[in-house]
This record gives C-alpha cells, sequence and structure tokens, in this order.
C-alpha cells in the first residue's frame, strides 16, 4: 500500500495513548497480556480527564468509568474476550492494576486505575497524605489482637532478616565492588562496570536502577548482577503497535 506523508501540521492532528515501557519489560508485568496492557494505557489516558470533571471519592481517590461496550469496541472482540482482559488487571481475578467499585442497580462501576509504578517506591516516598494518615492510625495500634500483634512481630523479623542480607552484601565492598542504583543494592566492580556500559551504551544507569527497583519491590537477591543485568537486556520482548 501507499501511504502518503505528514506535512508540517498534519503530525499533531492525532492522538496517542501511553504505554510505558516497564509494562512491557519488567517482569512483575509478565503475567498480563498485551491487550490488558493497552487497556490499563487507555485507562491511564482517562485519568487526567476524570480529575477535570471531579471524578474524585471522599478519600481523594479519583477513579472513571469505562463500559464493557467501549472496550469491545476498541478491541474488536466479543463479550467475552472483553471480560477476559479486564479481569487480567482487576484486583479480585488479576494483577491488581485497577480496582472496580459497584455503584448499584443500573449504574456503571467506579474504576480506579492504581499507580503501575507505585510498587518500586520506597515507603518513605509515598504520598504525604498516605504517611498523614498512617500516623493518625497510630493511636489504634495497642488494640490489635495477638494474631495481628504476631503478623507483625513476623514482619519484623522478616525486616531483620532483609537487613542482615544487607549486610552480608556489603562485604562485597571487600572485593572493589561499589554500590549503584536507586536503592544502592547493585553491586559491581569497576570493571564490571566498564563493561557495562561498552555492552549497553547510555542506557546503563536506566538498567541498573531497573533491576535495583525490582530487587527492592520483589525482595530479590542475585548473586551476579552483572550477569542479571546483561540477561535482561538480552531478553527478548513483543512488540506492540497500537494503530489509532
Amino acid at each position: 500500500m501507499n501511504f502518503d506523508y505528514f506535512y508540517n501540521r498534519q503530525s499533531e492532528i492525532y492522538n496517542f495513548i501511553r504505554l510505558p515501557m516497564v509494562l512491557m519489560e519488567d517482569e512483575i508485568f509478565e503475567s498480563i497480556s498485551i491487550e490488558a496492557k493497552v487497556l490499563y494505557s487507555y485507562m491511564l489516558n482517562r485519568m487526567g480527564l476524570s480529575y477535570k470533571n471531579g471524578w474524585i471519592d471522599e478519600d481523594g481517590k479519583v477513579f472513571i468509568y469505562y463500559t464493557m461496550d467501549a472496550i469491545k469496541q476498541q478491541f474488536n472482540c466479543a463479550n467475552d474476550k472483553a471480560l477476559k482482559i479486564i479481569n487480567e488487571l482487576d484486583t479480585k481475578s488479576g494483577i491488581g492494576l485497577i480496582e472496580k467499585k459497584r455503584q448499584g442497580l443500573g449504574k456503571p462501576n467506579r474504576i480506579y486505575v492504581k499507580d503501575f509504578m507505585s510498587v518500586f517506591y520506597d515507603s518513605n516516598n509515598r504520598n504525604p497524605d498516605f504517611r498523614k494518615a498512617e500516623v493518625q492510625t497510630s493511636d489504634n495500634r495497642n488494640s490489635r489482637t495477638p494474631n495481628n500483634r504476631l503478623q507483625d512481630f513476623r514482619k519484623s523479623e522478616g525486616n531483620y532478616n532483609n537487613i542482615s542480607n544487607n549486610e552480608l552484601r556489603n562485604n562485597d565492598f571487600n572485593k572493589g565492588q561499589k554500590p549503584y542504583g536507586i536503592y544502592k543494592n547493585i553491586f559491581l566492580t569497576d570493571e564490571e562496570y566498564k563493561d557495562l556500559t561498552n555492552e549497553l551504551g547510555n542506557r546503563i544507569n536506566e538498567y541498573i536502577d531497573r533491576l535495583s527497583s525490582y530487587m527492592k519491590a520483589n525482595n530479590r537477591e542475585y548473586q551476579d548482577h552483572k550477569a542479571t543485568i546483561i540477561n535482561r537486556n538480552n531478553k527478548p520482548y513483543r512488540l506492540c503497535i497500537v494503530l489509532l
């Protein structure tokens, strides 16, 4: 087929959805299909409009409306397929990138689109309002049940183990390794960093930060960080082109 060129301001006439690269490349999101990732991107695109429309609940959370008919039309599919796609994103049946709230008979569900990057955030960098809510609920901690206290102890014990693992990992300084990444949990020698620079070019810090965030979010450790970064870089990914 013979397609024409874009001329001057014609290049600005189309609207596009934003498909974050992390959804395509990070292992956390491997379980969901391309269609689900595209649908999530459509939903992200509606968040700004929802905010302008004042679609905000009493807790300050922005929500959208997204009907099954809209999904069927956008993906040119039947109801079963549309339901399967949205269920991949749902908190109850899928990865948890959206949460649906029923509003009653004849009313569309509210859909809360969740922040896909929030799993990478350090707890100290959370939304200030969320941190304030944590402080306000601290008075209720003494009334927790014994089972909950036991769970808290186990969590604390797990945190202690994580600290111990980090202390052990710091012994790598003796091997000439230095800490890199957002959370300073990637350890490389100068030679390893140089090799990675030759392999990845100016994207080296992007790959280091991505692995650093993944390890922090999933409590993962790797014996050889250089090899892990190279392996993730060489991993094939599916290419998705969305025609609008």
